[in-house]
């Protein structure tokens, strides 16, 4: 009995004296959501992190091993993936997702949130570990990547994935590698030694997000040296590769995608932030890219946040171009891979003195006559008139491209069209889109007004009017639009720049099941003001999701409209706005409002505001009350706001052209279950609730409002609206009435265009 209880010890002992032989696994945990949100909230306070929620009709395998490392100085060293998968019987292509952390840190989970979304649209999302810069260098993680993708098609029957359809995603580093697994199918040189060497590790498709596609550039090379010259740490690329490229050139070439290209690279869908450092080699990828044949997008999230993929609303962005890139992809079903027709392979040239109106017409003539497809926009600045999109075409516009417009209002002829709240012949647009669905337009490009003369002709026409003592009308001076669309049911803009339009920038008349994200949408206030530049109009649209964008224009931000007049609510022309979501914006400060309803909106029910950051002096949200419309505005809520504004809330009459037409009428507003919450920041007041003598105010609830303001007088005329939780300063603010004359005081076009006299 001592000689077998003897035995057992020492078995144990000798266990212990093993393990204790065995280093651990080393990790850097300096990379993780939360440390990303402490830093990235600072300046960006609309970010909300996206958390991990397994979806209803999603089934998950977590921790799989999909190899053993034999003999590392670690023991054998099991590598894992989590499978996403919808929850049936069905086959779907795959995605493997490789997390970012600087070859250095991070680990699978953070590609979890994104992973759970994408199986939800119909794929098997496979999150992966591999190799750190702790553990092992270059080129280990790739080997351990090809590994894990020919795992997959190895055992694809067991988790239902179609072993032809696999495509591998990244994040920051893990896009870097994501590429270079894409790019080197069939390459012996990056396959490694690992498992499963029988089965082939190709991908058919990559999606870069904010990843390098080389590191051999000039830039990088001497960053790198620069860092280290410094700071006597080799940064973590140099780390990872080994040393400074003076010190391992092989590894600094053999990791660089844009190297080694061949007709079997896959294609390859980029989304990239507003920072050009994470994008470098990427333009001249693609460029080689269109030399093969092989087809390429890019997208742009246009804010400096890096790991936008950890936020919403850019995650939502995300998700969308990575999942509409897949089914281009993978699934028959979809939309076919659109034809591109480049504007300098037609006869367009980069000239920004020459109009090129007709050839640039041309292009998109004969793209919609050979059956649709992208008009791309190259690099350069392209002069021209208004242009007219058609059926089966979309617009994309490269990285440095410019669509410029006329000054000349000849350009834009007179057709059927609607503006402020009628149905008249006016202008074309410089972008003109009539009845065209599921179009496209697409950044990083920019889309120019060239506003500048049409804005000092208004102003000296402003000025006239004034010395004689008549009235005006915003339509005397013509003003093209930058982008108008008609009827155009689920369109899409998407990461480009709107700039210096003459008139409302962009304007959408009865478009259904709109999304317009990650846009930059800007007008200046200086030299010259760029009047009623709106940034974005929603007329008569319903179920409109924006989102990501910056909005920054001489006028308002969102703005809803619809309608005005006595009879406008009973006009077949006019129609309510519904279902509006604006989600993770920032607006500027050449704004007069933020969220604007009216001044021609008749209807506008279920319209949310949510974690956006304002920076400006005008009214979080406003609404224009017209005594000669009928108007209702109701369910509406604005949360979860922080920055610095003018007022919270201005609900004040709106009198500008005001006319009855010779009736008899006397329209009145309803206001109804209004909701204004979490709000922080500084601002002017609270701001101003007093609509029209007969107007009703009903369900008005603001809470949990934080704000430092000049003064704590709140003027409302309404005792049913509620106040909770409200700090001005600390303490509770003063209501008092406003008076029909103080209105027009509180009103914010009239002090704003009484101080920017000299402006204009």
């Amino acid at each position: 009995m001592k000689i077998h209880v003897m035995s057992a010890l020492v078995a144990i002992m000798c266990c212990f004296m093993a393990d204790a032989a065995i280093p651990a696994v080393p990790r850097d945990t300096s990379f993780t959501v939360w440390s990303t949100d402490k830093k990235i909230r600072k300046n960006h306070p609309e970010a909300v992190v996206a958390k991990p929620s397994l979806p209803d009709g999603v089934r998950a395998y977590n921790d799989v091993v999909y190899t053993t490392i034999k003999k590392t100085r670690f023991g054998d060293r099991d590598l894992h993936v989590d499978i996403f998968r919808p929850d049936d019987n069905k086959t779907y292509p795959a995605l493997i997702m490789i997390h970012g952390g600087g070859w250095n840190s991070g680990d699978k989970s953070l590609q979890i949130p994104m992973a759970q979304q994408i199986a939800l649209r119909g794929y098997v999302t496979i999150p992966v570990e591999y190799r750190l810069i702790p553990e092992a260098l270059y080129p280990a993680g790739l080997h351990d990547i090809k590994t894990a993708v020919r795992w997959v098609r190895a055992n694809a029957a067991q988790y239902g994935i179609d072993p032809e359809r696999i495509a591998v995603s990244g994040c920051s580093a893990g896009a870097q590698l994501a590429t270079l697994v894409g790019v080197t199918n069939g390459s012996k040189t990056h396959e490694g030694k690992g498992d499963w060497r029988k089965v082939s590790s190709d991908v058919q498709a990559v999606i870069n997000m904010d990843g390098i596609a080389t590191f051999v550039s000039e830039s990088n090379i001497a960053d790198a040296r620069d860092r280290f010259n410094k700071k006597g740490v080799l940064p973590v690329n140099a780390q990872w590769l080994g040393g400074l490229y003076e010190d391992s050139p092989n590894n600094w070439k053999e990791a660089s995608s844009l190297l080694w290209i061949t007709p079997k690279s896959a294609p390859v869908c980029f989304i990239s932030s507003g920072l050009p450092r994470y994008s470098d080699g990427r333009d001249s990828l693609v460029a080689i890219y269109d030399s093969l044949g092989i087809y390429s997008e890019r997208h742009r999230i246009p804010v400096d946040v890096h790991p936008f993929w950890f936020f919403h609303p850019w995650v939502d962005t995300t998700v969308d171009y990575a999942t509409s890139f897949l089914d281009r992809m993978f699934k028959p079903d979809s939309a076919k891979l659109p034809k591109r027709y480049r504007l300098t392979d037609y006869g367009v040239i980069n000239d920004s003195t020459l109009l090129q109106t007709s050839a640039i017409q041309s292009v998109i003539d004969r793209a919609e006559a050979e059956g649709g497809g992208e008009v791309v926009v190259p690099a350069g600045t392209y002069l021209t008139g208004a242009l007219f999109f058609k059926p089966g075409t979309s617009l994309t516009l490269y990285e440095g491209a410019v669509i410029k417009g006329s000054d000349d209002i000849n350009d834009y002829p007179l057709i059927p069209s609607r503006m402020e709240g009628r149905s008249i012949y006016y202008h074309a647009a410089l972008i003109n889109v009539y009845h065209v669905d599921s179009f496209e337009i697409s950044g990083p490009g920019t889309i120019n007004g060239n506003g500048y003369k049409f804005w000092v002709e208004f102003w000296d026409n402003v000025e006239r009017a004034n010395k004689s003592g008549r009235p005006w009308t915003n339509l005397e001076v013509r003003r093209p639009r930058l982008v108008f669309l008609w009827g155009c049911d689920n369109a899409c803009l998407s990461g480009v720049r709107l700039i210096n339009s003459a008139f409302w920038t962009s304007h959408f008349y009865r478009c259904n099941d709109l999304v317009i994200e990650n846009c930059e949408v800007q007008a200046p206030r200086e030299p010259v003001r760029a009047p009623s530049s709106d940034a974005i109009d929603l007329d008569g649209c319903h179920r409109v999701i924006v989102r990501g964008c910056y909005l920054n224009c001489d006028d308002d931000g969102v703005c809803l409209k619809g309608g005005k007049g006595v009879y406008a609510d009973r006009s077949y022309e006019n129609d309510s706005v519904t279902d509006i979501l604006v989600d993770g914006c920032v607006f500027g400060p050449n704004l007069h409002g933020t969220l604007t309803l009216g001044s021609e909106c008749i209807h506008a029910d279920n319209v949310v505001m949510r974690n956006c950051r304002v920076d400006n002096d005008c009214s979080v949200l406003r609404l224009k009350m017209r005594p000669d419309t009928y108007q209702t505005y109701e369910n509406i809520r604005v949360e979860n706001i922080t920055g610095r504004f003018g007022t919270l809330v201005e609900i004040l009459p709106w009198k500008q052209f005001f006319t009855l037409e010779g009736s008899n009428e006397h329209p009145v507003g309803l206001i109804r279950n209004v909701c204004i919450s979490n709000v922080s920041g500084s601002c002017e007041s609270l701001g101003v609730i007093a609509a029209n003598a007969d107007d009703t105010v009903i369900d008005f609830t603001i809470s949990d409002i934080d704000v430092r303001a000049k003064t704590c007088i709140f003027r409302c005329n309404y005792p049913e609206v509620r106040l909770d939780n409200v700090k001005v300063n600390g303490k509770s603010p003063d209501i008092l009435p406003a008076d029909d004359e103080m209105k027009d005081s509180l009103n914010f076009d009239a002090v704003d265009l009484q101080q920017g006299k000299n402006k204009m």
